[in-house]
């Protein structure tokens, strides 16, 4: 027994002589290394050796000394806003019941003759801006046509009675007056030089909602309203424009104006179409002091109708003794149809004594003959016949 203690002391005296002897080894290890680390000098750099820094390019625009894009759109607003007006109007529509003939028999003599053609106001908005300080405004022709009231209103509230100086509808421009001077106005910029990609920022009055600035890019230049297929002149952009923008500024980040805010399509979304401003700097002086612009003579013949087809299911539902032919909803204002004495409602039939099936035929009979020549059109109207003589003539270029 005392020898199996005496061996088990010297095993736990040896453990502990082991373990206190790593446990020093390690501390001279490590104070040994710190020291060598702190001791070793700096090695100079090498003869002729650059110091290597990584070039660090900038991603962002610069526009000037506050370079952020936050605030060049703000910087933007505050120069072009002051400028930027805002019209309402009022005019008087005429408004036609179309009600077919077979609804009238059922209604006693001389009803439509109260019930007909009525009048009534009809309120408008619309984009203007300042071009010269002595109260000239650029809008767009659709925003003032046919109006009997305008009404101009400045940036602060203050509101005037404009006349319309100078119009045209085929370039939809048109160019107020207002009575004030000393007002503040945009510098027209370069459309001829825009760029696809290029930001751009559109002023207005949406929806009655005054002062309100978007942002966009040019999505496109060249654009035509009448024909995708064909080149045309408008700016493309995806800066939202919505009802009430028509006649605003599209500038660029300079502010200067670029284009004439137009027109959007109803059924896409940011695609948005403006005039180009050089358009308007090339035909600005014939609307100021002409109030118009000369445009080349259209060689083209029209009627001057809006159409839709006869069938067999329509003309069985209305009792119509023929089964092809065009029914007329609508007849233009001025237009060679309209001096004829054609009406809403009417169907036609034949034209010089050729049978119509449809209205695209009509319109290919039309567009082969010559300003100036004289159609005849049997015409259904009031449960009878009746041919009625149309001189063609020039269709307008709008």
């Amino acid at each position: 027994m005392s020898s199996f203690k005496h061996r088990y002391q010297k095993v736990l005296t040896l453990l502990f002589v082991v373990i206190a002897t790593s446990i020093i080894t390690s501390a001279v290890f490590l104070a040994f290394t710190d020291t060598k680390k702190e001791a070793q000098p700096a090695s100079p750099p090498k003869q002729g050796a650059i110091d290597y820094q990584p070039s660090v390019q900038q991603a962002a625009f610069s526009f000037g000394s506050d370079s952020s894009w936050e605030n060049a759109i703000i910087n933007v607003n505050k120069k072009v806003a002051p400028a930027v007006v805002y019209i309402d109007t009022e005019r008087t529509v005429k408004a036609n019941p179309m009600i077919p003939d077979f609804f009238r028999e059922f209604f006693g003599p001389g009803f439509f003759d109260y019930y007909g053609e009525r009048e009534y106001k009809q309120q408008g908005t619309g984009s203007g801006f300042i071009i010269r300080p002595d109260g000239y405004v650029v809008t767009n022709y659709h925003v003032i046509e046919n109006a009997d009231k305008i009404t101009v209103n400045l940036r602060g509230g203050k509101k005037y009675d404009a006349k319309v100086v100078g119009s045209d509808k085929k370039y939809d421009l048109a160019i107020l007056k207002i009575n004030e001077k000393n007002l503040p106005y945009l510098e027209m910029g370069d459309s001829d030089a825009l760029q696809i990609g290029q930001w751009v920022v559109a002023f207005g009055n949406p929806y009655g909602l005054h002062e309100t600035v978007t942002i966009g890019i040019i999505s496109a230049l060249n654009r035509s309203l009448s024909n995708t297929k064909e080149e045309g002149y408008l700016i493309q952009t995806d800066a939202a424009i919505n009802p009430g923008n028509s006649g605003g500024p599209l500038v660029d980040l300079d502010g200067k104006v670029i284009g004439i805010n137009e027109a959007i399509l109803s059924n896409a979304q940011n695609i948005g179409f403006a005039i180009p401003i050089k358009l308007l700097e090339d035909n600005l002086d014939a609307l100021i002091n002409e109030g118009k612009i000369t445009h080349k003579e259209s060689t083209t013949p029209w009627l001057g109708i809006y159409m839709q087809d006869v069938n067999e299911d329509l003309a069985l539902y209305f009792n119509l003794p023929f089964k092809t032919g065009v029914y007329v909803y609508r007849v233009i204002e001025g237009s060679p149809a309209a001096k004829a004495g054609l009406r809403p409602q009417d169907y036609i039939t034949r034209i010089n004594q050729e049978e119509i099936k449809s209205g695209e035929e009509l319109a290919a009979k039309i567009q082969k003959m010559k300003i100036g020549d004289k159609v005849s059109l049997l015409v259904w109207r009031d449960r009878a016949f009746k041919k009625i003589d149309v001189v063609l003539e020039a269709k307008p270029e709008d």
